[in-house]
């Protein structure tokens, strides 16, 4: 197995709180809204919503299973793993990716997204896939900070 690290930060003028609480706690909600050519819904399959739970992603091209790692609304972190779905088979075996929303001294926060890409039978992912990963991550959260800019309703 072979893994494949990528880190993106985001900086929005969002507090940390409010971010999380729509991007993650609502995410449900917020994410169709804020990205609707690409996230269909979100829905839990089990659990509770805290670590264990068991998601699935309808997203425009497929779907993705998810389970939550970790969730720490004091820390404003969010980690979790794709384990079924678009871009797991038969090169992918999961995807861990954690997100930090760090308060910045302006009342607006740094989003750090950590992902580590685990390949099957010692694959190897090339530096495009790694940068179009990146680069889409970076679009949607481009996307959803202007959303929630223009609808606080969705984390006041």
């Amino acid at each position: 197995m072979g893994v494949f690290t990528s880190e993106v930060e985001y900086v929005t003028s969002i507090s940390a709180a409010n971010f999380f609480k729509a991007a993650v706690l609502n995410d449900s909600i917020v994410m169709p809204k804020a990205l609707p050519k690409f996230v269909k819904s979100i829905e839990i399959i089990s659990g509770d919503g805290g670590p264990g739970t068991i998601r699935k992603h309808n997203v425009a091209d497929g779907y993705s299973i998810t389970e939550i790692v970790a969730i720490d609304k004091e820390k404003y972190e969010y980690k979790y793993i794709a384990r079924e779905g678009r871009r797991i088979g038969e090169n992918l075996e999961k995807v861990y990716i954690e997100y930090k929303m760090i308060p910045r001294e302006d009342g607006g926060c740094i989003i750090k997204k950590a992902t580590k890409h685990y390949t099957k039978n010692n694959h190897t992912l090339d530096e495009n896939y790694l940068k179009a990963d990146d680069n889409l991550t970076i679009s949607c959260m481009k996307l959803v900070d202007d959303f929630l800019l223009a609808h606080p309703e969705y984390y006041h």
